[in-house]
């Protein structure tokens, strides 16, 4: 009966302690954030019991620091973590391995901060916690919008507000739009974007929900700004700095002063701006952001720009850009320090395994050689009667050292297996290593002439007539740039992540005709002919996506390696259940020895008939898309004659009925010998 009593007050005090937790909590407007804290603090030190109330207190401490002090954050959510562990408490567990991909967010680890909402997300579908489900799928998609995947997080964040509509969680739905809407604005869809925030707004405002609408305010203002209508942005710029300072925010304040000082000077209100911009830098000596540094120098040399200061302005901006180079090569060590983390995590856990193997096998060993010295024993006193079945045991013991040879050597053939991933990942490593440090020149190159001129322009120092001169180099060279970094990006997904093929019909006619305009524009800049001769419509079955980069690649380089009055044909094959396309050029060709570098792993580049440059990614880029796509890719080069490049793809159910007792269709005026 005592231990009734005892158990009935324990899980009363619980629920009177949650209660008070939950109290303190509530986002009531009344209540600044770091009162909050500080009440959560006082009720954890009155409840120094390890149990599950202790383990909520210390995952919503946790969060509510992740905007003050995210080291803070890690080491509640470390605890929350490691006492939910030992309490084998499944939501607590949950709740602290969200918290500490929180705070890895806060040390710009992305990576870290995937792996760590990927395993909370495993646990809210084991709990089947809807709630937690969509947080965390709205989580992943705020994640692949950092790393400028806008499309990926789409997904997450579309998926995560229908399981937040099924649940009616109004302040949840409410984060959700404005994540929604970060993402159309990354990808440059401003309406869709303001479509979205304006909802979350509503819901905010609903709620009284301040802290939410300064996320919200400060996006619609930075619209505002993209569309010219400085007033408008100022507005919203300035609701968002009182709704951040209100619940004390750091980070936040930050922003909406860097915010309103650009504003500011776009509506020369300069003295506005210089405040503005002496709180930021004040605010940012404690938060030691890099990049926040960077964009207050840029700020900083807009304003001195507008104010005339033209020599400061010119010093800010080298400033901005030594900043600038800083966070990229800060960003690049966090990445290759993540990628050898992996490596050798994973390479230590494949020794575990082996050691594992090998301790299994030596018990087993020790243990048979036991039976085998009792048995053998046995054996000796029963010599004289039993010589027959001595006769079997000695045949069995052959059997026996057999299988444990046989043993040896399979684990002998792992150790090699695992001793050849090794290298193979460190050779892999190497090639990256290189591609990107070769990448990262030729693209940075073209972008810092083009920066450089911008800035003589924007200052006056270059006449419009001057600037003239180089429009047309330079919009080629971007135009390289640009082909470069879809290849780059590309070729890096489908390296370090896979890419699935989302196969459907369509008609690539109609593909080659989006691209075409473009294309002539380039070939134009040569005097080329660019030819298209392909029919209204072939319909195939492919994923649209790739098969644009194909042919943006194809035609691209025969442009790049075909002199000024060239000719270059894009021609057809129609076959009963395949098509083959051709790009034809009458340029420099390909020198035979070069020839099988092409398609290679080695990334073959030259430059281009007037210096085009590249990177040698797209052909082999090409070919992996094609032969996804379940067709094949090859080519035709002649020295000083030109190139052909063909490549087949499937064709749709529709087309293929349609071409079905047909041989193959020619067209009848051109040359198919190559």
């Amino acid at each position: 009966m005592k231990l009734y009593w005892q158990r009935r007050n324990s899980a009363l005090y619980s629920i009177l302690i949650l209660m008070l937790a939950l109290f303190f909590m509530k986002p009531v407007a009344s209540y600044a954030q770091s009162q909050v804290t500080d009440s959560l603090t006082k009720v954890l030190a009155a409840h120094p019991v390890k149990d599950t109330t202790h383990v909520a207190i210390l995952n919503q401490l946790s969060r509510f620091l992740f905007t003050q002090a995210p080291s803070l954050t890690e080491t509640y959510a470390k605890e929350a973590f490691h006492i939910s562990d030992s309490l084998h408490y499944l939501p607590g567990k949950l709740w602290a391995t969200r918290n500490l991909a929180l705070a890895e967010n806060a040390k710009g680890n992305l990576e870290k901060q995937m792996d760590l909402t990927l395993a909370a997300l495993k646990l809210a579908e084991q709990l089947k916690d809807l709630r937690a489900t969509g947080i965390l799928n709205a989580d992943l998609g705020n994640i692949f919008i950092e790393q400028q995947q806008p499309r990926q997080g789409l997904i997450y964040q579309k998926r995560a507000l229908a399981i937040k509509q099924q649940g009616n969680d109004q302040a949840e739905i409410g984060k959700t739009l404005n994540g929604i809407g970060t993402s159309y604005m990354v990808l440059k869809e401003w309406d869709s974007a303001l479509h979205f925030l304006y909802a979350s707004e509503r819901i905010k405002l609903a709620l009284n929900d301040h802290r939410g609408l300064a996320y919200a305010y400060e996006n619609i203002g930075q619209i505002f700004s993209v569309k010219g209508n400085y007033p408008e942005a100022l507005r919203y710029h300035t609701m968002s700095s009182r709704y951040y300072k209100e619940s004390d925010n750091i980070q936040g304040v930050i922003k909406s002063d860097l915010n309103l000082a650009q504003t500011h000077t776009f509506l020369k209100d300069f003295a506005a701006a210089e405040e503005d911009l002496a709180h930021a830098a004040q605010l940012n000596k404690n938060m030691q952001n890099a990049r926040n540094e960077m964009i207050y120098y840029r700020y900083r040399s807009m304003l001195d720009s507008a104010r005339g200061n033209f020599a400061q302005a010119l010093e800010d901006f080298k400033e901005f850009q030594a900043l600038s180079e800083d966070v990229f090569s800060a960003e690049k060590s966090k990445v290759i320090a993540n990628s050898k983390e992996k490596y050798e995590s994973e390479k230590k856990q494949h020794e575990n395994e082996l050691l594992k193997k090998e301790q299994l096998l030596h018990l087993a060993t020790i243990k048979q050689q036991k039976i085998f010295v009792i048995f053998c024993i046995v054996l000796f006193l029963a010599l004289a009667t039993f010589t027959v079945l001595l006769y079997r045991v000695f045949k069995r013991q052959r059997d026996l050292y057999g299988q444990l040879n046989n043993r040896n050597r399979r684990v002998q053939q792992q150790n090699q297996i695992i001793l050849d991933q090794n290298a193979a990942l460190e050779s892999g490593n190497q090639v990256k290593d290189k591609i990107f440090s070769v990448i990262s020149h030729d693209l940075r190159a073209p972008l810092g002439i083009l920066e450089g001129m911008l800035f003589l322009l924007r200052d006056e120092k270059m006449s419009q007539e001057q600037f003239k001169q180089f429009v047309d180099e330079l919009w080629r060279d971007m135009k390289n740039t640009s082909s470069m970094m879809d290849n780059l990006l590309q070729w890096a997904n489908s390296q370090m992540k896979g890419i699935r093929v989302m196969a459907d019909d369509f008609n690539i006619t109609a593909l080659l005709n989006s691209e075409f305009e473009l294309l002539q524009t380039l070939a134009r800049q040569k005097n080329i002919q660019l030819n298209n001769y392909l029919p209204p419509v072939i319909h195939v079955y492919a994923d649209k996506d790739m098969i644009r980069m194909v042919l943006r690649n194809l035609i691209s380089n025969a442009i790049k390696f075909t002199p000024k009055n060239g000719n270059i044909t894009i021609d057809y094959r129609l076959m009963p259940d395949k098509v083959e396309v051709m790009v034809k050029d009458n340029g420099i060709g390909i020198p035979f020895e070069d020839q099988s570098k092409v398609f290679s792993n080695i990334y073959y580049s030259t430059t281009g008939t007037q210096n085009e440059k590249g990177c040698g990614l797209g052909l082999p880029l090409s070919k992996d898309f094609i032969q996804r796509n379940n067709g094949q890719i090859w080519f035709h080069s002649y020295k000083d004659k030109g190139t052909s490049f063909h490549f087949t793809l499937p064709l749709s159910e529709e087309e293929e009925t349609s071409a079905h007792g047909m041989t193959i269709i020619l067209h009848p005026t051109r040359d198919y010998s190559n």
